[in-house]
């Protein structure tokens, strides 16, 4: 992880970082730039959130640890998503995990300073309340799908969100529980896929046919 200081960001991060500078209403000395590669832990399940994030760009999976060591992906975090707004609002109860699955830029503000500075901020509550409800609506809408739609469609939709550079690398048991299928009916399904050449496979990874991809996967929204 590379972090930067808002006066020292490079050049070629200043155009991606300006239009987002006042999404914590927050004086720009309280922000750091965080650069995650594809691969790193973001947070750890045994740490404590300590940054009030928001992503940028990139992609996230986040984890939940079971107590008998079992994980469960229960959201994949995408560009302009909050990460630890449940936290600065006292929600949060067990941690997770979160971990990225392409290179991820945050601007990130200390939870503490978040909190005194941002609890009795009215514009700023209201986008966060605006971001909430609109997650809420849109898991609500993932979850009818997942029920409704085949699972070449739900399959189709999260290859394409997984993937990184037109490459797939995911765990068919990690891809089966997040699906809520089988491992044997997701292995069908991903056979039909390598069949049509929709994925060809390259060593320990898939090659993807993004058009086809698009096509399959219809309206469906990973979230």
């Amino acid at each position: 992880m590379k972090k930067y200081s808002i006066s020292e960001l490079p050049f070629n991060l200043i155009p991606k970082v300006e239009k987002y500078f006042n999404i914590f209403y927050s004086p720009l000395s309280d922000m750091e730039i965080e650069c995650f590669q594809a691969g790193e832990t973001i947070i750890s399940s045994n740490s404590s959130i300590t940054k009030f994030r928001f992503m940028i760009e990139g992609k996230a999976k986040i984890i939940l640890i079971h107590e008998d060591g079992k994980q469960s992906i229960v959201h994949f975090l995408k560009s302009e998503e909050y990460l630890g707004e449940l936290t600065f609002l006292d929600i949060e109860k067990d941690h997770k995990e979160v971990i990225a699955i392409a290179d991820s830029i945050f601007i990130s503000i200390d939870m503490d300073v978040a909190k005194i500075n941002l609890s009795n901020n009215s514009k700023f509550l209201f986008s966060l309340n605006q971001f909430i409800g609109k997650k809420m609506i849109a898991r609500t809408n993932f979850n009818s799908k997942n029920q409704n739609y085949d699972l070449r469609n739900r399959l189709a939709a999260y290859i394409l969100f997984a993937q990184d550079n037109n490459i797939y690398r995911k765990k068919h048991t990690e891809t089966a529980e997040y699906l809520g299928v089988s491992y044997r009916h997701l292995l069908h399904t991903f056979k039909e896929f390598i069949d049509k050449k929709i994925v060809i496979k390259e060593g320990k990874n898939y090659l993807i046919d993004i058009e086809a991809l698009k096509l399959l996967s219809l309206d469906i929204q990973i979230v």
